[in-house]
């Protein structure tokens, strides 16, 4: 059977009615995993599903596509999935958040939002470390929960609390500058013991470092964290725009490489260190330089014009004014034509400029450009052949008779010809001929496409999915 077709086919948003039961009945567990995620089943399709397997249930409760009516209740776990997806009633939620089982109230805790308040603080206050730790993850947590929360005597439960973003920066500060007070008097390894460890400084310490990776806590006190041995701590105190100028120089100077990049693409460092992090002989450090919304223009071009930059629109690019974008697309460096042709919103003077330009490099970039119209798009695939097909593909106004050109002469430009098949502009004869690639995500995404025949899904699944070619 070929599976890519029948599971594109079961994604298509053109199957009628009438072939739904049909393609679940050929197409085992993950065909009816891929309906049941489908937009706007209707009520006997959801029928078919219940009845066809149990993870296609599972699957209609994580959508939401099913009535609590049909939820079957001897599956906690499903019934906190329905929960998640909004579908359970007040009472029996309330009976979830009380289950005796400690995973279903972990469960509740940390994957249903807008729990009554009651039931929430009932979770916070949970006696087992685990449901209430699920819980201080929560970012809907009223002022008393939170210093609850923030005074916790486990752990576990203060680190994960010191992690939520949402909780107020006056309590993040605390926990950051001594662990919260009172201290912790229980940790994992101590918890179910009865004899219980002299001391929690690892533990504290665990919370401290939570609370400085957290970019809600206040700046005033992270300096001491700057050289701490937990470098993803430090790389994400280099994240932030908020910090005192004395903290740049450390973090641009730090030992760990990911974290001087982390810091090189920070706007707010400086022009001095942006300076001296563009020759760390750390290559991923220099590459960062470039994605610093605030790098000087001729960094940029002289960097360009020496090394292969990122194919996304880099954020000077993005902010770059409109004198600014004409004058890099009269560079004599192609890749800083690149660079300019990779921004979304042209000038469509710009446009046409780059959309004329020989070097295939900007060719790749200006072409899923909306602004090009038909005419320059034909003049890109004549002068460039093969190997910008996949870059015209992804124009959205890219038209039907240049997709037939391309798809009949991708040849072996396998990738090119992916993007093709998915053009929502495809002839129809065209995505029937691509169901028997060699190359199955080309044969998957013709299969999955709204202009597919409806007799030919129907001769797809006469045959068991064996063969998606016209008879």
């Amino acid at each position: 059977m070929r599976r890519n077709v029948v599971l594109g086919l079961a994604e298509n948003p053109a199957l009628p009615e009438r072939l739904f039961a049909r393609l679940l009945e050929i197409g085992g567990e993950d065909v009816g995993l891929l309906l049941a995620g489908r937009d706007g089943l209707t009520a006997s399709q959801a029928r078919s599903l219940r009845a066809h397997d149990d993870a296609d249930v599972w699957s209609l409760v994580v959508h939401g596509r099913i009535t609590w009516a049909d939820v079957p209740r001897d599956d906690p776990h499903l019934l906190v999935a329905a929960a998640a997806a909004g579908l359970v009633p007040e009472p029996a939620l309330r009976d979830l958040a009380a289950h005796p089982d400690r995973e279903v109230r972990g469960a509740v805790a940390s994957s249903v939002t807008d729990l009554p308040r009651d039931v929430l603080a009932a979770l916070v206050r949970d006696t087992d470390p685990y449901v209430a730790e699920n819980a201080a993850s929560s970012d809907e947590l009223p002022s008393g929960l939170a210093e609850e929360l923030a005074r916790h005597p486990h752990v576990v439960v203060r680190a994960e609390f010191a992690r939520n973003t949402h909780a107020p920066p006056a309590l993040l500060a605390a926990l950051l500058a001594h662990g919260g007070r009172p201290a912790p008097t229980s940790c994992a390894a101590c918890h179910d013991r009865a004899a219980r460890c002299a001391h929690h400084r690892p533990g504290v310490r665990r919370i401290r470092l939570a609370a400085a990776a957290n970019p809600a806590v206040p700046p005033p006190g992270l300096e001491e964290f700057l050289e701490a041995d937990e470098a993803h701590v430090v790389d994400a105190i280099a994240e932030r725009t908020d910090l005192p100028a004395s903290f740049h120089p450390r973090l641009a100077a730090h030992p760990v490489a990911f974290v001087r990049a982390t810091s090189a693409r920070n706007p707010t460092i400086g022009e001095t260190l942006l300076r001296q992090l563009a020759d760390d002989p750390e290559p991923a450090v220099r590459m960062a330089v470039v994605e610093n919304p605030a790098v000087p223009l001729p960094w940029l071009t002289a960097l360009a014009a020496e090394r292969r930059l990122p194919h996304e629109p880099l954020p000077r690019i993005l902010a770059a004014t409109e004198s600014e974008l004409s004058e890099l697309a009269a560079s004599r460096v192609a890749q800083v034509r690149a660079l300019v042709a990779a921004r979304p919103d042209l000038p469509a003077a710009l446009v046409d400029r780059l959309a004329a330009d020989p070097d295939i490099g900007v060719a790749r970039r200006i072409a899923p450009h909306p602004e090009l119209g038909d005419h320059r798009l034909a003049e890109l695939v004549e002068r460039h052949g093969p190997p910008v097909y996949g870059a015209v593909a992804r124009n959205p106004g890219c038209p039907g008779a240049l997709l037939r050109r391309m798809a009949r002469d991708a040849g072996s430009v396998r990738k090119a010809l992916r993007t093709i098949a998915v053009h929502p502009a495809l002839p129809p004869d065209v995505v029937e001929s691509l169901l028997t690639d060699p190359d199955r995500r080309v044969a998957g995404a013709a299969a999955g496409h709204p202009s597919l025949p409806v007799e030919v899904m129907e001769r797809i699944i006469d045959r068991g999915g064996e063969d998606g070619a016209p008879a």
